[in-house]
């Protein structure tokens, strides 16, 4: 039960506004538009990443792994994308992750899988830096585009047992940073329909255009 007072808060990094270095890396890691590339990433895909934490806090009565809720995450937002996503933004998702995992250099040993390499090194600073941590997470983004699940059954592996399942439809937004806070408001409302009750959401903006994360408000 959500309790009064309690809030969820979103924070996203901002294209172009970081250090020189930042905003070089950030060109280079999605390539050709990478402006439009980074709204459709950041400020549409990876808002409901995010959310799916605020989720897994309410609702999961064992929180995993945090390489395993990473994956968790990022099955739901693709399954909410994927019903409720423009066919054209989910495009150009699926072009941006196939071009950042071309800029990445592979940091596991060979054999070694994506979810094998972030548990052995989470904690440790070598799994964070932009390199590392971006290839881990396009890569689980990768795997969930390739094997998407409903999200009834996202929700269900998140800890909402019998959600009611909601109608497909299409929400279509124009995207910037600023219309973050539409897109969460609205996706609280409509999973509140599903029956996955969660409390205000508020975005926070940064400069750095790495930052993404999700808080809790107590």
């Amino acid at each position: 039960m959500v309790r009064e007072g309690v809030g969820i808060e979103i924070i996203t990094g901002v294209y172009g506004q970081g250090t020189a270095e930042q905003n070089e890396t950030v060109n280079r890691i999605l390539g050709t538009n990478a402006a439009a590339r980074f709204e459709v990433y950041f400020h549409w895909y990876n808002l409901l990443h995010e959310l799916g934490h605020g989720v897994m806090w309410f609702y999961a009565k064992d929180r995993p792994h945090p390489v395993d809720e990473e994956m968790l995450v990022n099955q739901f937002a693709a399954a909410y994308w994927l019903h409720y996503g423009e066919a054209k933004k989910l495009a150009v998702l699926r072009e941006t992750v196939d071009y950042a995992m071309t800029q990445f250099t592979r940091p596991a040993a060979e054999g070694v899988n994506v979810a094998e390499y972030a548990r052995d090194k989470w904690g440790q600073d070598e799994l964070y830096n932009f390199n590392n941590y971006g290839w881990f997470q396009m890569s689980c983004v990768a795997d969930v585009l390739r094997h998407p699940i409903t999200l009834p059954e996202a929700l269900d592996k998140m800890g909402v047992a019998n959600a009611a399942a909601q109608p497909r439809k299409e929400l279509r937004y124009a995207l910037c940073a600023e219309n973050a806070v539409c897109i969460l408001q609205e996706a609280v409302q409509i999973l509140s329909a599903w029956g996955v009750a969660l409390p205000p959401v508020r975005v926070t903006f940064d400069d750095d255009p790495n930052r993404h994360m999700c808080n809790i408000d107590m």
